[in-house]
């Protein structure tokens, strides 16, 4: 019933929108719409918040969470016809970006993304955005479409930098001769955007400006350390004892390292398989580690304590460490090493976990 009353709230404020007076509208500029329309969506969003949080099963959560996805595909969809109307106007950018981040996986976010492309390749804001434009739908042609249109540098050197790194990541997906060909390919694609834009300035990890050039450093360093055949660098941190340890400690066995964080539901939602695979190869060559990205190491010893996790437990701890030095993008993330420390899969989970494991212990016991 709950649920129900919440549901109804969010639709009522979602219908604010369509009881406004048309009147009034056609005196407001294209900005002050938008603003009257986010306003709009950020009070029926808390209203479906609120619901989530006091949802008491995992079947009220689920209803929660689509009534959230069916609020930004309406609104994207509100937020891009409002883009149209004034395409050159500036706010026109600002309601299409507006439509992307809501529908970004849906036809809608396609059709944003086409707008901004056709109507906006020279905002200098957009290089700000082409990160987000690179994981959606059809997101590497609208990069290269931008590079080819877009007159200004900013913007044409972002979506390169994008370009790249998306053959970066392609690299642990390539199997056999694809490997080495995608390892190739990824590696020119970053020395050709550092040469030809290594002075532009684009939003780095943390937020703060950087150079395209010392972005493709770090990219450099993943493509080389971080990808499948790669040996994981060591990257000091300590286990909940405060004792120091380091990934070359386990050279010998065949390590999952599975770097997760408390409030990570998707992370949370592996430990029982986790438990299940730590107990059937309890006598073998074998250990899990997992790395808590959690803000205080408290947080971690209080979790482990209600939920049994009867492995090896390490803390990135508040500065630099792992998280940072392994360019940790999502939780979780995780990577299966052989005896020797290299990386042979990466984010895999459940069934393809436990093969990939069973695998690697193949090749230990054979050598014994």
């Amino acid at each position: 019933m709950r649920l129900l009353l919440s549901a109804a709230l969010a639709v009522a404020l979602c219908g604010l929108s369509g009881a406004r007076d048309d009147k009034k509208d056609e005196k407001q500029t294209p900005g002050e719409k938008l603003k009257g329309l986010q306003k709009e969506f950020t009070e029926a969003q808390q209203s479906i918040v609120k619901t989530f949080r006091e949802a008491k099963t995992d079947e009220e959560k689920q209803a929660a969470f689509a009534k959230y996805r069916e609020l930004g595909a309406k609104y994207a969809e509100k937020a891009l016809a409002l883009a149209t109307e004034s395409p050159k106007d500036p706010a026109s950018y600002d309601a299409a970006v507006f439509a992307f981040q809501m529908a970004n996986d849906s036809p809608v976010g396609a059709k944003a993304g086409d707008f901004i492309v056709a109507n906006h390749a020279d905002n200098p804001k957009l290089k700000a955005m082409l990160g987000m434009f690179a994981g959606g739908p059809g997101g590497e042609k609208m990069l290269q479409t931008l590079h080819d249109k877009s007159t200004d540098k900013g913007v044409k050197g972002a979506a390169l930098y994008h370009l790249a790194a998306a053959k970066v990541e392609a690299v642990d997906n390539a199997k056999g001769e694809k490997h080495a060909a995608a390892f190739k390919e990824a590696e020119t694609a970053l020395h050709k955007v550092a040469k030809e834009y290594g002075d532009v300035e684009m939003p780095g990890r943390r937020g703060a400006p950087e150079t395209i050039a010392k972005a493709v450093e770090g990219q450099l360093f993943f493509l080389n350390n971080l990808t499948v055949g790669k040996v994981l660098p060591d990257s000091a941190c300590e286990d909940i004892d405060g004792k120091k340890v380091k990934i070359s400690d386990y050279r010998g066995k065949v390590v999952v390292l599975d770097i997760w964080a408390t409030w990570c539901g998707p992370c949370k939602a592996m430990i029982p398989h986790e438990r299940e695979l730590v107990k059937k190869l309890a006598e073998k060559p074998f250990v899990f580690i997992s790395l808590s990205a959690d803000d205080e190491k408290e947080t971690l010893v209080k979790f482990i304590e209600k939920e049994p996790m009867p492995w090896t437990h390490w803390w990135n701890g508040k500065e630099k460490g792992p998280v940072s030095d392994y360019k940790v993008r999502f939780f979780p993330t995780i990577y299966v090493l052989d005896d020797k420390g290299v990386i042979r899969f990466k984010n895999v989970r459940g069934e393809e976990m436990d093969k990939a494991v069973e695998e690697l212990l193949k090749g230990v016991k054979a050598k014994g």
